[in-house]
């Protein structure tokens, strides 16, 4: 039981480590605010043609 438990210790330190996100570059955050500015006004106008009843 004890050799079991040191296998799982050694296989637990001999895990890599996870890899960090990468940090989204400066083109990729315009486009992604261009998309959400345009959902947002195709929102805003569903909203005016189709919420007043």
């Amino acid at each position: 039981m004890i050799a079991n438990v040191h296998s799982a210790n050694a296989a637990f330190y001999k895990a890599k480590e996870k890899s960090r996100v990468k940090s989204s570059t400066y083109n990729e955050r315009v486009k992604a605010d261009r998309i959400v500015m345009v959902l947002m006004l195709l929102g805003t106008i569903a909203f005016a043609i189709f919420g007043i009843n």
